[in-house]
């Protein structure tokens, strides 16, 4: 890449992350009367709000494809990723500031994409970028549905090591979340290694929401994908959306637009001892919670 055109892809990339956090400030420049009739809106229709959360890599895109399929639902993929990634840190660790994101801005967003579909409709998204948003959406919305999508933490720490920006040289924000000070890893941090920094994130990430969603909620890509039953049972039948086995069998046997085509870090049985053993020591209490066997 020649010097002009990395300058232009550093201004886009820094106006882009400005115009994210300025949340606040577009807030202000929304009419008082659209935030009230938002707010009011869905509070008002909380039993059609839906939030599959989980951790990055973990199928929300296929999840997202599958529930949007019936013509009946209005369901985003990660629909504010930008402002969602932008504020991910410190969202996480101020849950009224997370409450006055959601009150002021993204309540806002919501409805606007609301009424651009059927607003009968049930609205859903599946992002895994607001998950340490839980308890505020929770504490607005008590009555909407919220779901913890899991995958697999070996898939998922597979996928993620072949992306740089996580944990790499330079990574910062929700790329390089850190434990906060009441976590059991907070003193080995500095010691800990890439590989084990993101064992640590999916740890995390699955680990908050879990303590905010009722395990009878706590959902499995890979049985999802696999299980018609299954999906009936503890997705379609939870948020009362129905969908035919012809309309899951043909989605789910589609390749999400964002999948890993290929993978340039082995999968479990090629890991080193120390590799396996460091996955063990960080998430293994939470793979078994979710039922996944070691």
């Amino acid at each position: 890449m020649n010097p002009l055109s990395r300058m232009i892809r550093t201004t886009r990339k820094s106006v882009k992350r400005s115009w994210a956090r300025s949340w606040r400030l577009r807030s202000r420049c929304t009419s008082s009367a659209l935030k009230a009739e938002a707010n009011q809106y869905l509070e008002a229709n909380q039993e059609r709000l839906l939030f599959v959360l989980g951790n990055g890599r973990s199928g929300t895109q296929l999840i997202s494809n599958l529930l949007d399929s019936t013509g009946k639902t209005v369901v985003y993929h990660e629909p504010n990723f930008n402002e969602d990634v932008e504020t991910m840190d410190q969202l996480r660790q101020n849950a009224d500031l997370a409450e006055r994101y959601w009150r002021e801005f993204r309540c806002v967003q919501v409805f606007r994409r609301w009424m651009a579909g059927t607003s009968e409709k049930i609205y859903g998204e599946v992002n895994g970028t607001i998950r340490y948003q839980a308890p505020a959406i929770k504490r607005l919305y008590p009555r909407a549905h919220m779901l913890l999508l899991a995958r697999d933490g070996r898939g998922v720490v597979r996928s993620i090591m072949g992306w740089p920006h996580f944990y790499g040289p330079g990574a910062e924000g929700a790329y390089a979340l850190a434990p906060l000070e009441d976590d059991p890893f907070f003193n080995e941090w500095h010691g800990m290694s890439r590989f084990e920094r993101v064992c640590w994130s999916w740890r995390d990430g699955n680990e908050f929401v879990m303590q905010h969603v009722a395990e009878r909620d706590w959902i499995r890509i890979e049985r999802i994908t696999s299980d018609f039953e299954y999906f009936q049972e503890h997705l379609a039948a939870r948020t009362g959306i129905d969908i035919p086995y012809e309309m899951w069998s043909r989605t789910v046997s589609v390749r999400s637009n964002n999948a890993s085509s290929a993978y340039s870090f082995p999968e479990w049985k090629d890991w080193g001892r120390a590799q396996q053993d460091a996955f063990i020591r960080i998430c293994g209490e939470t793979m078994q919670k979710l039922g996944y066997e070691l």
